[in-house]
C-alpha cells in the first residue's frame, strides 16, 4: 500500500511538471535534462527510505544525489543552505 502511494504521488509530480511545461509555464525538456544519472543515486535511496525509513546511510546518500543533480543544473547552494538546513532540523 506504501508503494502504490509513493509511485502515485511521483506519478502526480511527473504529470503536473509535463503540464506545467505543455502550458509554457516552465521551460523543460526531458532530452535536455543534464544530470539524469544522479536518479541512479536518488531513486535507490528514496527507494531505501520507503521501505525502512529515514535512516542516516539513505540520507547521506539522498543527500549526496541532490546536491550533484543541483552542480549539474548549475544552482548555486550558498544561497539554499540556511534555508535547507533549517528546514531538515525543524
Amino acid at each position: 500500500m506504501k508503494e502504490r502511494r509513493i509511485w502515485g504521488g511521483i506519478l502526480i509530480v511527473f504529470g503536473i511538471v509535463f503540464l506545467l511545461s505543455a502550458l509554457d509555464v516552465i521551460p523543460f525538456n526531458i532530452f535536455e535534462l543534464r544530470g539524469w544519472w544522479t536518479v541512479f543515486i536518488i531513486a535507490p535511496a528514496l527507494i531505501s527510505i520507503s521501505k525502512q525509513g529515514i535512516t542516516t546511510g539513505n540520507m547521506i546518500l539522498f543527500g549526496i544525489g541532490v546536491v550533484l543533480l543541483l552542480r549539474e543544473l548549475q544552482i548555486d547552494l550558498k544561497g539554499y543552505l540556511l534555508p535547507v538546513a533549517m528546514i531538515l532540523f525543524g
